[in-house]
């Protein structure tokens, strides 16, 4: 059965990962992503650990995409854009308006070679408004939007979060974007130009500190790996020196672990009776949980939590994300064979489709790795690539 998205063509012409995770995505489904990058690389591919100009970065975020170098500050580079542009179905960018401007590959002059085409556009603040072409990271979205000030120890400074959470939203608003784009040509008609930035995203995602402040001007405080509303709740630390995150918000849960820590005379405290009572004595049941972790290695402490049906979970790190069993049965490692670094594991697809399930079915590409290949569906020789080559169009 054909892939979702099979015979839909996506530029991916973005950089880092916003633009390129969510292109990604669409690869995921079938669609065929083609990867255009200037002759020095996407920026992520020197970013952090590497293999030659292929870094960790880059490769966490490009699976499923065949990956091609175009020059598109030289005419010839701009012109075989364009022949692309024609076969395309989407556009994926996360240059500002006037670097799109000054290459001459602008919304209005894209649609003069594909009047269809759906342009996608990822900026840090937004194209248009008074930090429009203002440079911009998933810090200063963490930190502009107030997702930084909920951040953090109780009393330490704002933090941000550990992965690129504002990139990473961003690139799902770009899968979505593209899916009602599509349909909205299928059903009017038309293309159009769609917009995301980190900073809309950052929002979007926090819509329960947002509706308590629109509701009652209550601003959630820093509690780190606590709640400002249940207890207990937070990181307790067992015997082993590894920690589980525990996360109790009614008394159901609670009587829970007081079985599994053999304390079930706290299930009749009257000091504990409601999730108002326990909250203002946490420090007391931290305590008294501390205490219990503190006897029990992670592996024991885990099967007694989950026999009792508390909400729980180990902190793992990455090695013991991937070796874990829930994990590995989700098939969030899929093996691809790297062109430069044969066997290699990459993310695997979080949505599962029954009927027609997405594949990683291409490996993060190198350098240039299908130029030859993609020009030549365009008709191009191999004497016509040779000399594009020379001319430092192509590579």
């Amino acid at each position: 059965m054909a892939l979702p998205l099979a015979g839909i063509r996506v530029l991916d012409i973005a950089s880092m990962l916003a633009g390129p995770y969510g292109a990604t995505m669409l690869g995921d489904m079938g669609a065929d992503v083609i990867k255009i990058e200037p002759p020095y690389g996407d920026e992520s591919r020197a970013i952090g650990p590497k293999v030659e100009n292929d870094s960790g970065y880059f490769v966490g975020i490009n699976r499923n995409k065949r990956g091609i170098v175009l020059d598109l500050t030289k005419p010839e580079g701009r012109d075989l854009y364009f022949r692309l542009v024609r076969t395309a179905d989407i556009i994926i960018d996360n240059l500002r308006p006037q670097a799109k401007a000054k290459l001459g590959i602008s919304y209005e002059e894209t649609c003069k070679y594909n009047s269809k085409i759906i342009c996608i556009s990822v900026s840090a603040f937004g194209q248009d408004g008074p930090y429009a072409g203002r440079p911009g990271i998933d810090p200063l979205a963490q930190a502009l939007t107030g997702f930084m000030s909920v951040t953090g120890e109780k009393d330490g400074k704002p933090l941000k979060a550990g992965p690129a959470i504002a990139d990473a939203t961003c690139a799902n608003l770009v899968a979505f974007s593209a899916m009602v784009g599509l349909w909205v040509r299928e059903q009017q008609g038309i293309g159009q130009q769609i917009e995301v930035c980190l900073v809309d995203g950052l929002i979007h995602v926090q819509p329960a500190q947002i509706g308590q402040f629109f509701l009652l001007n209550y601003i959630q405080p820093r509690v780190g790996n606590a709640s400002p509303f249940y207890a207990p709740y937070g990181t307790f630390t067992c015997r082993d020196g590894r920690d589980i995150q525990i996360a109790l918000f009614n008394n159901k849960f609670f009587h829970n672990i007081c079985k599994a820590i053999e304390r079930e005379d706290l299930i009749t405290d009257p000091r504990l009776a409601t999730g108002e009572d326990r909250l203002a004595c946490e420090p007391e049941l931290n305590a008294i949980i501390q205490a219990y972790f503190s006897r029990k290695d992670s592996d024991e402490m885990m099967r007694r939590l989950v026999a009792a049906d508390v909400i729980a979970a180990p902190v793992n790190t990455y090695r013991e994300t991937f070796a874990d069993p829930q994990v590995q049965h989700n098939q969030m490692a899929v093996e691809v064979n790297h062109a430069r670094v044969g066997k290699l594991q990459v993310g695997g697809i979080p949505v599962k489709f029954k009927q027609t399930p997405g594949t990683v079915h291409l490996a993060p590409p190198t350098l240039g790795q299908h130029t030859r290949e993609v020009l030549h569906e365009l008709g191009l020789s191999d004497t016509d690539m040779e000399r594009l080559r020379q001319g430092g169009v192509v590579k």
